[in-house]
């Protein structure tokens, strides 16, 4: 199987910068991806942003367990962040899947799934968390946002969602379902045959 991916980010309204970030970075076995939202918007908010970036692109580790734990570490004491983390190995399709905040990672298509984030703040506070799991499909797509896209649409909101390159569906999807008050990330990932 194959991974393809691609990630969209627009800043609060008014804003030049923000808070949300993404990683999409191939590892040895398939690929890692991170949805991150740090509270607040603006310059503050974005500086933070690009150091957990920072953090994702030079780890060697890929259980997002781990990561959860070694990123709050890292960071403890600092503005805060909602992060949903992501490993998906190629070679059988499984994501496993660890979301701090207010994160989405969801699965649309044939049969729509959704993994949970729990409560919590990377850097303030956080409960341990048991990872997801979830098997993916060829022509899968899952899709993760930050909370400023609106969680609530289904597959009838945008039905081009299984025809349109990642590329496409990040940036429709925050242009469709992004708040107006808010920043809005989204990464896109397709299992392809």
């Amino acid at each position: 199987m194959a991974l393809e991916a691609a990630y969209y980010i627009r800043p609060m309204p008014g804003h030049y910068v923000g808070g949300d970030a993404a990683v999409v970075r191939e590892v040895e076995d398939g690929l890692l991806v991170s949805i991150i939202d740090v509270l607040g918007h603006g310059a503050e908010a974005h500086e933070l942003a690009v150091q957990i970036q920072s953090f994702f692109e030079a780890t060697t580790v890929t259980d997002p367990s781990m990561l959860a734990d070694a990123l709050h570490a890292r960071f403890r004491g600092a503005r805060g962040a909602a992060v949903g983390i992501c490993h998906i190995r190629r070679d059988d399709a499984v994501a496993t899947y660890v979301g701090h905040g207010n994160t989405a990672a969801r699965r649309l298509w044939r049969q729509p799934a959704r993994m949970v984030s729990r409560d919590g703040t990377i850097g303030a506070q956080i409960r341990s968390c048991p990872a997801q799991t979830l098997k993916l499909e060829a022509g899968d797509v899952l899709l993760m946002y930050t909370d400023g896209v609106k969680d609530r649409f289904e597959l009838a909101d945008y039905r081009h969602v299984i025809s349109d390159t990642t590329r496409s569906i990040a940036r429709n999807v925050v242009e469709m379902f992004g708040k107006n008050h808010d920043d809005a990330a989204c990464i896109a990932v397709r299992m392809v045959d």
